[in-house]
């Protein structure tokens, strides 16, 4: 599982039961993926579908360029 802690709270990639990845915020999935890279890819591009995320000013804000730049827990 990695975190990011974002402005708008906490967001977690974990891996689900249906062995995708989940973009977790506030204990929502908010979305799955085949791969914990390809969610981080969706927060840096702000395509997740959801607009408390997709329609943050985030031009101030360090974003995660990577995978590797959330922390793993």
């Amino acid at each position: 599982m990695w975190k990011y802690n974002s402005p708008i709270g906490t967001l977690y990639i974990k891996r689900l039961s249906s062995g995708q990845y989940g973009l977790i915020y506030n204990g929502t999935v908010w979305e799955a993926c085949d791969t914990p890279q390809a969610e981080s890819d969706n927060v840096l591009m702000q395509c997740t579908n959801r607009s408390e995320w997709d329609m943050l000013d985030v031009s101030d804000i360090s974003v995660p360029n990577d995978l590797s730049e959330w922390e793993q827990c």
